[in-house]
Order: structure tokens, then sequence, then C-alpha cells
């Protein structure tokens, strides 16, 4: 496949933490770059054809370029990262991609909020010192939701894949929207939603959670059944987010 080029990649510092800890092989930005473009050589990412990228944020873009690699070393068995590990790696890709989006309000930062009291079902809010809200939004991160799992069987199934399914997660919108009024705003934000092609019941499934959530945020736009397979990476909720904070 065709590797994003070095200067348009960047890790998020969770990220960044995981290959310094292998010093032999990740010394540097650079050293990584040369071992992606070696098992790229070696087949390892075959399968794959390419990293389509339209976000106009040069920031934004590079991070998710750097996330797409972590993606894809972790889909091709080169980084055995656990589950948990790289839901985190994604969730502090996002955490770097809000701060990009509010780095022009001054009042504004964002705080991991997962298991405070009373920010149950959040992992981020975006804190304004101005407001007398204290926070205007707060973010649900999932690396992907599944479209699958019809509503009356979604307790059938573990709480893992409850957790990700758009049958769970329209119930969870719901609910944070009640808890915090209409004055705040609840974002879901995932990296893959699984639509199966041709599936007019996913599909509205996954329409469902946007009468849930006040937005929603997929960054892969690519259907997973699609061959070969291209990462296409979109951010269409950018001033949108910035206006709430």
């Amino acid at each position: 496949m065709k590797l994003p080029k070095f200067d348009d990649v960047e890790f998020s510092p969770l990220a960044w933490k995981e290959w310094l800890l292998n010093k032999d092989k990740f010394g540097s930005k650079r050293s990584i770059y040369k071992y992606l473009e070696k098992w790229n050589e070696e087949g390892y990412f075959e399968n794959c054809s390419g990293i389509k990228n339209y976000v106009r944020n040069k920031r934004i873009r590079r991070l998710l370029n750097g996330y797409v690699l972590l993606d894809l070393l972790d889909w091709s068995w080169t980084l055995k990262y656990n589950r948990y590990k790289m839901w985190r790696l994604f969730e502090d890709t996002v955490a770097e991609i809000l701060r990009e989006v509010i780095k022009e309000k001054k009042e504004c930062t964002v705080a991991y909020v997962d298991r405070w009291r009373g920010f149950q079902g959040l992992d981020y809010a975006i804190i304004n010192s101005k407001s007398k809200l204290g926070w205007k939004a707060g973010v649900q991160c999932k690396r992907y939701v599944g479209t699958r799992i019809p509503y009356s069987r979604v307790d059938e199934y573990s709480s893992y894949t409850r957790g990700t399914s758009a049958s769970k997660l329209y119930d969870k919108g719901i609910d944070l929207k009640k808890r915090f009024t209409d004055k705040r705003k609840v974002i879901l934000v995932m990296f893959d939603a699984y639509l199966k092609r041709g599936s007019p019941m996913q599909q509205r499934r996954f329409d469902w959670l946007k009468d849930a959530w006040d937005s929603v945020v997929v960054f892969n736009r690519t259907l997973p059944d699609e061959d070969p397979y291209f990462y296409r990476l979109r951010f269409d909720e950018f001033d949108k987010i910035a206006r709430w904070c």
C-alpha cells in the first residue's frame, strides 16, 4: 500500500510513548517510519490499498494518519496490543484532535473524565472557564460501532459487544441528553462504523444514533466489506464542535 508521507504523520502522546518503550527499534519518528516502510515492502499491509485523507486541518490530518498506522499494525498482528490498549490509543488521539479543535479558545480545555463522579458515560469533557455550566460538551469515544445487533436482542450479548452496538449507544445518548439537558452537547466519536453494504436495517440503526446524540463523528468512512481496503478519513464536524465549546 502507499503510506502517507513522513511529514504527514503525527502520533498522540500516549502512542508516541508506546513507540519509545521499544528503544532498540524506535528511538525516533524517522526510525518508526523506516520500520513501517520495511514492513510494507515485506507485505504486511498487502490487503490494503492506501489512505485517502480528506481532512483539511493539517494537524488533525496528521494525527489520523498516525492512528491509521497503529490500526494497520494491529490488524496485521505486527503490534500485539490488547483490545484495551488500542482503545486507549484511540481515546488519546481523540483528545489531541479536540485540543486542536479548541486551540483558538483560550478559556477552554479538554479533561479526561472517565469514571469521574457525575460524568458517567463520557470519556472527555470540554470545560469552559467562563461558562456558568462549567463544561459545554461531553465526548464518548468508541474505536468502532457495530450495527448488526437488533435492539430487541442486545441484552443477550457480552458487555463488550453491547457497549459497541448502535442499539445500546442509542440508549446511552438519550440518557446523557436527559441528564445534562440541552444546554450541553454530547458527542459520539468513532473510528469505524461497521455498516454492511446494502443493509437498510443496519443503516437505519446507525442513522438513529443521530437522533440520540448532538453529533456523531465517524473518522473512517470505508465500508468494511470493501475490497481492496482503503482508509477514507474525514472530519466534517470541526466547526460545529468549536462553536459549541
